[in-house]
């Protein structure tokens, strides 16, 4: 590395300027071989200088001026190299003392006509003869060496050239700008300056492309100071360069004013300006060129039209991209060319149009139109985002066929990043082998597929094997490498790739945070989620989208549901990520209403849901039966058509499941165009919730129809769906089917769901032997659902056995110490029931309150247990009264058994109605017209009284009453409930 001070006799404007650059004087890979291949015809024909004819000796003398003029001749003639060869061996045999000119212009005529193995000879031949080297035969020798790309020879001549001009300077200079060595190319012409030789129109291109390529508009503009400081104007040539200098260092500003001030503005003038416009973003700048260029008289050519086509693409405005397309396809002097495919094919892929990418594609193969390494790489990342493996395994063949493309690198890392995403790693690892040239693309591309499979061993040691290779990481490696363990659910292994960058000293950027900080909820640290949200604070980082949604999500999934919403108010800017995040944490931390009120100030703050929104805010409705609200987000999404993906669909059939609509669940779920395996989970899933068993077991049959394999969630939900419909029969056969036909080895749910179908049927005996082979120690919801049978079935000493393991595994769950108490309660052990509270009491354990909603009129109202705080108390005690009397009189009888208390039977009773079902069906009953249907929501199971009031209700009143509580639903109708008196 060199530093180079400027400080030129004929100063630049920045006097005081130092610039480091990094000499890389190696030529590219191809102008190697090409020189290679030069050397070895130059040795054959130096070889062969021996057999080249003479010319006749003349007896007459020939002064230098005449062999001048027989070399400049030659310039004229169309003969070969053969008469320069022939005319160079005469002089030197019959003139020793010639001039060095002669030598000069044979050499320049060998360059010109690209004889540059014979100019090798000659130059052999002039250090054999010892002649002296002039300046100017000096300044051609250069050019020569600069033609043929012998980079060490020229630099070396060049070095111990005695008095270099202009033309001199030219061809080193531009040989270094050809091979790419930008750094160098700006070095010698600061060294040119400094020498006091003044450029000229050859050189400042150069230097202005040097400083395009680098971006470097430091240099670029005191470059560009100097030119005018020597009164240097330049010509149109030399004003373009300048002019791209400006545009691809980002100065549109400057660029425009120099645009405006030009005389002569042609077609490739007025491209720098369209094409500048689109890719710094702002295209409606473009447009507006591409219109004033017209207005001008220019003719728009195939390099203009193409970068408005990309432009257009790249924004995501496809129709107008398409109508530039057909406009160019249409036109008699140009045609789409293979840019103008790939501009359309990556603009779709870039902005999320995958489908339509490949759809352009085919059409492009089917016109005969030859794609290049972009329109490959394009099309592969198209199969990726759609995980399209067949598709793309069909373009790997293409490559592997078509020359060139297999051994591509850009291609090559295209098919690494999509093997891995398409969880097909061997693939992708063999491609990674096979990339001769590899770069850091390459190996990140390798860490990111490692990271998303969650394969922590091989990462590890790929990016030791990176590191030893002398490749260094950069902050994209890191990145991949926690992102992708987030995603793939290792927030442990996310961490300690975070710690291990650490140690690196790159500084992590927003995606880092935010990945990190998603790390941290999975894995639930608190304490590092909050040295983060620190550290964000202490170096002032923007709480952008990705950082603010991050620190959100954070606080939600480590329990801090509040600290996330003061991260949500303290934010200033909250764009639709945003939004999508706080209603999240709502929905999933069970705060339905806020999650509700949210979606509703997010639209009053002027920002459009997404499909992300509505993926959030629909289990929202879910969890409180809100089912206006997720009718008028289900409008919403069809007036906005979001619902393009299988997240909207699943969502929607789950909603409406949920919200006791399970006749309009099927007929989502039947509209979907292309189900997955999440829609025939989630509808089996609703039917068994409902307690229609045989529905569900129907749509497993139907499931097992088609190419997709039932997972441990299928039948988890099935065998749930037969628990409820008191299938024993059927729930044995699914059972025994997931081991033997789909080798799924039975895990604890599925246990649970096999206990909880033969203790509800009563067959503890059973049931115990069940639960001794399980190969897997019981959890909770084993001995939950074994809890649960003992209820039913009046069972208090096989209760207190499994409330015993419950008492252990969840010594908080009120849930299991209240049902021991009611089954005590249920046979009279008054005394056990109130062990069964003290033992409550003594260890803290609270029982939450019974609390049902309903919702009326896009409000949801709730109740709780003995509630006398509604305003409407009053109306409500008194149709409870009138209901009760109505009820009794066809048959209903209260079931004091539900009360734990041992006191009057008519304190039982007038316990009984204050129960907060029934509150809200009375509520429901006075606020909706008549024959409309109630739907009522509970946090806790429903109680055997008020199952048996809600059935009379039903009948008396002529409605339909939808109740959800905390295991299933119920469909009360004409006094009959869906789940027979079963659950």
């Amino acid at each position: 590395m060199a530093t180079i001070s400027s400080t030129p006799s004929s100063s630049l404007h920045h006097s005081n300027l130092i610039i480091i650059f990094t000499s890389s004087p190696n030529s590219p890979s191809s102008l190697v071989r090409q020189n290679r291949k030069r050397r070895t015809l130059a040795s054959s024909t130096l070889t062969d200088f021996s057999k080249t004819p003479k010319l006749a000796k003349t007896h007459q003398p020939i002064d230098d001026n005449g062999w001048c003029s027989m070399a400049k001749l030659t310039s004229a003639s169309s003969d070969n190299g053969e008469f320069l060869l022939k005319l160079m061996e005469v002089i030197t045999q019959n003139h020793n003392d010639h001039s060095s000119e002669t030598y000069a212009l044979i050499l320049q005529n060998c360059r010109k006509m690209d004889y540059l193995e014979l100019g090798l000879q000659i130059h052999a031949r002039l250090i054999v003869s010892g002649v002296e080297f002039c300046s100017f035969l000096s300044s051609q020798l250069l050019e020569l060496y600069c033609k043929l790309g012998f980079i060490d020879s020229a630099r070396k001549l060049f070095d111990i050239m005695p008095l270099r001009n202009v033309f001199s300077w030219t061809s080193i200079i531009g040989l270094y700008c050809g091979l790419g060595d930008y750094e160098e190319t700006i070095r010698l012409f600061y060294l040119m300056v400094e020498e006091g030789v003044r450029p000229d129109h050859f050189v400042f291109p150069k230097v202005y492309k040097a400083c395009s390529e680098l971006k470097n508009y430091e240099v670029g503009k005191d470059v560009y100071d100097y030119m005018l400081s020597i009164g240097f104007e330049g010509n149109p040539f030399v004003k373009k360069s300048i002019l791209d200098m400006f545009i691809k260092c980002g100065k549109m500003d400057i660029a425009r004013r120099m645009f405006e001030e030009m005389e002569f503005k042609d077609v490739v003038t007025w491209n720098m300006m369209v094409s500048g416009y689109a890719s710094m973003g702002d295209f409606k700048q473009a447009l507006n060129y591409f219109e004033s260029m017209k207005l001008a008289g220019v003719k728009p050519d195939r390099i203009t039209w193409n970068s408005i086509i990309a432009g257009y693409a790249q924004n995501g405005q496809f129709e107008e991209a398409s109508n530039c397309f057909f406009e160019m396809r249409g036109s008699q002097n140009f045609k789409p060319n293979v840019v103008s495919w790939t501009a359309l094919i990556a603009g779709n892929e870039q902005n999320g149009c995958s489908l339509r990418a490949l759809n352009v594609f085919r059409q492009m193969v089917i016109e005969g139109v030859k794609p290049n390494s972009i329109t490959i790489a394009s099309v592969i990342s198209a199969c990726t985002n759609l995980t399209l493996l067949r598709h793309g395994k069909e373009i790997h063949g293409y490559c592997i066929k078509a020359e060139g493309f297999d051994m591509d690198v850009l291609v090559g890392n295209s098919l690494v990043d999509f093997y891995a995403k398409c969880q097909t790693l061997e693939a992708a690892r063999r491609k990674f082998n096979l990339i001769k040239q590899k770069d850091l693309v390459s190996w990140n591309a390798m860490l990111a597929g490692y990271a998303l499979r969650g394969s922590r061993e091989e990462a590890a040691e790929l990016l030791d094997v990176m590191e030893m290779e002398g490749v260094k990481s950069d902050i994209i490696t890191w990145n991949g490498l926690i992102t992708g363990y987030t995603q793939s659910g290792d927030g442990k292994t996310a961490l300690e790739f975070f710690h291990r960058m650490r140690k690196t000293y790159i500084e992590p950027n927003t995606i880092t945070i935010s990945g990190a900080l998603a790390a941290c909820a999975l894995v639930e640290d608190l304490k590092l989620g909050k040295e983060i949200h620190c550290f964000v604070m202490s170096n002032q980082i923007e709480l952008s989208t990705g950082v603010g949604s991050a620190l959100i999500s954070m606080y939600s999934g480590c329990g801090q549901l509040k600290l996330a919403q003061f991260v949500f108010n303290e934010l200033s800017t909250r764009d639709v990520v945003i939004w999508n995040s706080i209603i999240a944490a709502c929905a999933q931390g069970g705060q339905g209403i806020n999650a509700m009120n949210l979606l509703r100030d997010m639209q009053l703050s002027n920002v459009e849901p997404n499909t992300v929104t509505m993926v959030s805010a629909l289990p929202a409705c879910a969890r409180l039966a809100a089912l206006r609200q997720g009718k008028e987000i289900h409008q919403f999404i069809i007036r906005h058509g979001l619902g393009t993906c299988n997240f909207i669909w699943n969502s929607l059939v789950d909603m409406y499941g949920r919200c006791g609509e399970i006749r309009k669940a099927r007929r989502i779920f039947d509209l979907m165009p292309q189900r997955d395996l999440v829609s025939w989970n989630t509808l089996i899933s609703c039917y068994g919730m409902h307690g229609f068993g045989m529905d569900a077991v129907n749509v497993f049959l139907r499931l097992r129809a088609t190419d997709l394999k039932p997972n441990h969630y299928t039948f988890t939900n099935l065998l749930s769906a037969c628990s409820h419909s008191g299938l024993i029969d059927e729930g044995w056969e699914y059972f025994e089917m997931m081991k033997s036909e789909y080798k799924i080895e039975p895990a604890v749910e599925q246990y649970a769901c096999m206990v909880d179908l033969l203790a509800r049927a009563g067959q503890f005996d059973e049931t115990m032997k069940l639960i001794e082979e399980m190969p897997l120690e019981p959890n909770a919801a084993v001995w939950g659902s074994l809890l649960g049978a003992c209820r039913i079935h009046c069972n208090p000493e096989l209760a207190e056995y499994a409330a015993g393991y419950l008492f252990e595994l969840e010594p908080q769950n009120s849930g299991n110490y209240i049902l021991l108490a009611n089954i005590y309660s249920a046979v009279g052990r008054w005394e056990d029931a109130a062990r069964i509270r003290h033992l409550m009491k003594e260890r803290g354990v609270t029982k939450p309150p019974g609390c049902s909603w309903i919702e009326i009129k896009r409000k949801v109202h709730s109740f709780i247990v003995g509630d006398t705080t509604h305003p409407l108390m009053d109306e409500i005690s008194a149709k409870m009264e009138s209901l009760y009397s109505e009820i009794k009189e066809i048959g209903y009888v209260p079931d004091t058994n539900f009360v734990l208390q041992d006191v009057e039977e008519d304190e039982k009773e007038f316990s009984l109605c204050g129960h907060s079902e029934k509150l809200a069906i009375a509520f429901g009953l006075i606020s909706t017209p008549v024959g409309t249907p109630l739907r009522i929501i509970k946090n806790l199971r429903v109680c055997g009284d008020c199952h048996s009031a809600t059935k009379f209700i039903s009948k008396v009143t002529n409605r339909e009453i939808i109740m959800r509580d905390s295991y299933r639903f119920h469909h009360f109708v004409d006094g009959v409930c869906s789940c027979g008196d079963y659950w």
